[in-house]
Protein backbone atom coordinates (compact mmCIF):
# COMPACT_ATOMS: atom_id res chain seq x y z
CA UNK A 1 0.00 0.00 0.00
CA UNK A 2 1.28 3.48 -0.88
CA UNK A 3 0.71 6.10 1.81
CA UNK A 4 0.75 9.78 0.88
CA UNK A 5 2.13 11.81 3.78
CA UNK A 6 1.93 15.58 4.24
CA UNK A 7 2.13 18.00 7.12
CA UNK A 8 2.14 21.63 8.16
CA UNK A 9 -0.07 23.02 5.43
CA UNK A 10 -1.04 26.00 7.64
CA UNK A 11 -4.12 26.81 5.56
CA UNK A 12 -2.27 27.23 2.27
CA UNK A 13 -4.80 25.70 -0.10
CA UNK A 14 -2.97 26.14 -3.43
CA UNK A 15 0.21 24.55 -2.11
CA UNK A 16 -1.84 21.74 -0.61
CA UNK A 17 -3.67 21.15 -3.88
CA UNK A 18 -0.25 20.82 -5.52
CA UNK A 19 0.86 18.45 -2.77
CA UNK A 20 -2.25 16.30 -3.15
CA UNK A 21 -1.80 16.16 -6.93
CA UNK A 22 1.81 15.03 -6.52
CA UNK A 23 0.88 12.39 -3.94
CA UNK A 24 -1.89 11.00 -6.14
CA UNK A 25 0.43 10.96 -9.18
CA UNK A 26 2.90 8.98 -7.04
CA UNK A 27 0.20 6.37 -6.44
CA UNK A 28 -1.04 7.30 -2.95
CA UNK A 29 -3.84 4.98 -1.85
CA UNK A 30 -4.27 6.52 1.60
CA UNK A 31 -3.51 10.07 2.78
CA UNK A 32 -2.08 11.00 6.17
CA UNK A 33 -1.94 14.63 7.29
CA UNK A 34 0.37 15.03 10.29
CA UNK A 35 -1.14 18.23 11.65
CA UNK A 36 -1.17 22.01 11.48
CA UNK A 37 -3.92 21.98 8.89
CA UNK A 38 -4.54 25.65 9.57
CA UNK A 39 -8.11 26.27 8.40
CA UNK A 40 -11.60 24.89 7.99
CA UNK A 41 -11.07 25.14 4.22
CA UNK A 42 -8.14 22.72 4.58
CA UNK A 43 -10.37 20.29 6.47
CA UNK A 44 -12.96 20.62 3.68
CA UNK A 45 -10.32 19.93 1.03
CA UNK A 46 -9.21 16.74 2.79
CA UNK A 47 -12.83 15.72 3.40
CA UNK A 48 -13.50 16.07 -0.35
CA UNK A 49 -10.57 13.75 -1.11
CA UNK A 50 -12.02 11.23 1.33
CA UNK A 51 -15.48 11.54 -0.23
CA UNK A 52 -13.98 10.99 -3.69
CA UNK A 53 -12.54 7.65 -2.56
CA UNK A 54 -9.06 8.44 -1.26
CA UNK A 55 -9.13 7.65 2.47
CA UNK A 56 -7.74 10.42 4.69
CA UNK A 57 -6.48 10.36 8.27
CA UNK A 58 -5.54 13.68 9.85
CA UNK A 59 -4.50 14.83 13.31
CA UNK A 60 -4.42 18.38 14.67
CA UNK A 61 -1.18 20.23 15.26
CA UNK A 62 -0.30 22.78 17.90
CA UNK A 63 -1.67 25.59 15.70
CA UNK A 64 -4.96 23.73 15.21
CA UNK A 65 -5.39 23.14 18.93
CA UNK A 66 -5.67 26.92 19.40
CA UNK A 67 -8.82 26.81 17.27
CA UNK A 68 -11.48 24.57 18.84
CA UNK A 69 -13.84 25.61 16.04
CA UNK A 70 -11.64 23.78 13.52
CA UNK A 71 -11.78 20.56 15.58
CA UNK A 72 -15.58 20.87 15.88
CA UNK A 73 -15.92 21.62 12.16
CA UNK A 74 -13.98 18.46 11.26
CA UNK A 75 -16.08 16.39 13.65
CA UNK A 76 -19.28 17.83 12.15
CA UNK A 77 -18.09 16.77 8.67
CA UNK A 78 -17.51 13.26 9.97
CA UNK A 79 -13.73 13.55 9.84
CA UNK A 80 -12.64 13.64 13.48
CA UNK A 81 -9.15 14.90 14.29
CA UNK A 82 -7.84 12.71 17.12
CA UNK A 83 -4.79 14.18 18.88
CA UNK A 84 -3.04 10.87 18.24
CA UNK A 85 -4.31 8.31 15.74
CA UNK A 86 -3.46 4.61 15.62
CA UNK A 87 -4.28 2.42 12.66
CA UNK A 88 -3.12 -0.70 10.85
CA UNK A 89 -2.16 -0.05 7.23
CA UNK A 90 -0.61 -2.57 4.87
CA UNK A 91 0.06 -4.91 7.78
CA UNK A 92 1.94 -2.26 9.78
CA UNK A 93 0.87 -0.69 13.06
CA UNK A 94 0.99 3.06 12.53
CA UNK A 95 0.56 6.04 14.85
CA UNK A 96 0.18 9.65 13.75
CA UNK A 97 0.88 12.57 16.08
CA UNK A 98 1.92 16.09 15.11
CA UNK A 99 5.04 15.83 17.27
CA UNK A 100 4.55 18.93 19.39
CA UNK A 101 3.90 17.12 22.68
CA UNK A 102 7.17 15.65 24.02
CA UNK A 103 5.38 13.51 26.60
CA UNK A 104 3.11 11.93 23.99
CA UNK A 105 6.11 11.39 21.71
CA UNK A 106 7.98 9.58 24.50
CA UNK A 107 4.99 7.30 25.11
CA UNK A 108 4.64 6.54 21.39
CA UNK A 109 8.36 5.90 20.94
CA UNK A 110 8.17 3.24 23.65
CA UNK A 111 4.93 1.62 22.47
CA UNK A 112 5.45 -2.11 21.94
CA UNK A 113 4.46 -3.43 18.52
CA UNK A 114 4.28 0.03 16.97
CA UNK A 115 6.02 -0.05 13.59
CA UNK A 116 5.74 3.54 12.37
CA UNK A 117 5.15 6.97 13.83
CA UNK A 118 4.37 9.75 11.35
CA UNK A 119 4.93 13.28 12.65
CA UNK A 120 5.25 16.85 11.46
CA UNK A 121 5.83 20.02 13.51
CA UNK A 122 9.54 20.58 12.80
CA UNK A 123 9.07 21.42 9.10
CA UNK A 124 12.11 19.20 8.43
CA UNK A 125 12.00 15.86 6.58
CA UNK A 126 13.36 13.08 8.77
CA UNK A 127 13.74 9.31 9.09
CA UNK A 128 14.78 8.18 12.56
CA UNK A 129 14.44 5.04 14.66
CA UNK A 130 14.03 5.02 18.42
CA UNK A 131 13.81 1.59 19.96
CA UNK A 132 11.52 -0.45 17.72
CA UNK A 133 9.68 2.56 16.30
CA UNK A 134 10.58 4.19 13.00
CA UNK A 135 9.72 7.90 13.13
CA UNK A 136 9.06 9.60 9.81
CA UNK A 137 8.43 13.25 9.02
CA UNK A 138 7.45 14.28 5.47
CA UNK A 139 8.73 17.83 5.92
CA UNK A 140 6.27 20.68 5.45
CA UNK A 141 4.05 22.06 2.71
CA UNK A 142 4.51 25.58 4.08
CA UNK A 143 7.38 27.38 5.82
CA UNK A 144 10.13 24.93 4.95
CA UNK A 145 13.44 25.62 3.25
CA UNK A 146 12.39 23.05 0.65
CA UNK A 147 8.65 22.37 0.94
CA UNK A 148 8.01 18.64 0.63
CA UNK A 149 5.64 15.70 0.92
CA UNK A 150 6.42 11.99 0.97
CA UNK A 151 5.13 8.58 0.00
CA UNK A 152 5.68 5.48 2.09
CA UNK A 153 5.43 2.00 0.58
CA UNK A 154 4.21 -0.42 3.27
CA UNK A 155 5.53 -3.41 1.30
CA UNK A 156 9.12 -2.24 0.77
CA UNK A 157 9.02 0.08 3.83
CA UNK A 158 10.67 2.80 1.77
CA UNK A 159 9.93 6.48 2.31
CA UNK A 160 10.41 8.76 -0.68
CA UNK A 161 10.45 12.53 -0.18
CA UNK A 162 9.32 14.78 -2.99
CA UNK A 163 9.96 18.53 -3.16
CA UNK A 164 6.77 20.44 -3.82
CA UNK A 165 6.49 21.54 -7.46
CA UNK A 166 5.83 25.24 -6.87
CA UNK A 167 5.39 27.97 -9.45
CA UNK A 168 7.99 30.64 -8.77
Amino acid sequence: MILGILSDTHGHLERTRTALRQLKEAGAEFLIHCGDLGSEEMVSLLFEENEEGLPVLAVPGNVDEWDPGLILYAKKLGMPLPRTARITLGGLTVAVHHGHDPREMMVLEKTPKLDLLFTGHTHVAKDDTRGNVRILNPGAVYRAQIPSVAVFDTESREMTWMPLELDT
